[in-house]
């Protein structure tokens, strides 16, 4: 069970499934061969049915086709594989530091002496060190960029099932809506009341800031919903 609340584990479940997308993705960025060669075989089709002998002569009566411009993707398959790309590299950068950061940590709890008040000097030592180079700040940055990865995804599948069929985009475009505005509700919960227990590391001390601007002014939005704004 603590391999699935893992954030390297869950960086890199994410990325081997986002990577399903990509390989048939990127394809579309690419001229498909073997559309190219059905072209040249249809046009060498038509050219040997329609040759005609002129004075003992072998002239094709058909038409030669245009040349054929350039391969150039189509702008919604580079919005969504540059979307998705981004998605992976964030992904995987979070696993990155997921590991670097279980790494630091082990070596916080590790200590080879017995005597216990070099245990304490040592750990009292080392818990300074997390504070100073703001080892918590940047274990709360990592799951804020698996978000971000998410929400690029999420923007990608949008453009893609949009190019597919406008009614499974439109179905698409309903979900993620939806789940933005849960995700955004959550994250400013916060500034309503100290009591919401939907808290984000990462943003804890800048509300904590804002309530302490503010004061204890109600808002319009904390009188609707009849939450306090500080604990009683």
């Amino acid at each position: 069970m603590r391999s699935f609340s893992n954030p390297a584990f869950q960086a890199g479940l994410y990325s081997a499934v986002l990577t399903a997308f990509l390989i048939e993705s990127y394809k579309n960025l690419q001229e498909d061969p073997q559309q190219t060669m059905i072209t040249l075989l249809r046009q060498i089709s038509l050219q040997t049915n329609n040759y005609t002998i002129v004075a003992g002569r072998l002239i094709s009566a058909v038409t030669p086709e245009p040349t054929p411009t350039p391969f150039s993707a189509a702008l919604t398959d580079i919005r969504v594989n540059v979307c998705w790309f981004s998605s992976l590299v964030l992904s995987l950068s979070s696993a990155s530091f997921g590991m670097l950061l279980q790494q630091w940590l082990r070596e916080y709890l590790y200590i080879d002496r017995t005597v216990p008040q070099e245990r304490l000097r040592i750990r009292y030592f080392r818990a300074r060190g997390l504070e100073v180079w703001k080892l918590y700040e940047i274990a709360s940055v990592l799951p804020l960029i698996l978000q971000v990865s998410l929400l690029l995804f999420f923007v990608g599948l949008c453009f893609f099932t949009a190019s597919v069929h406008s009614s499974i985009g439109t179905a698409t475009l309903l979900l993620v809506c939806a789940w933005a505005a849960f995700f955004g509700f959550a994250l400013l919960a916060p500034l309503i009341s100290p009591r919401c227990p939907y808290k984000t590391t990462f943003l804890k001390s800048a509300f904590r800031q804002w309530r302490m601007h503010v004061g204890t002014t109600p808002t319009s939005l904390s009188l609707f919903l009849r939450l306090p704004l500080t604990d009683s």
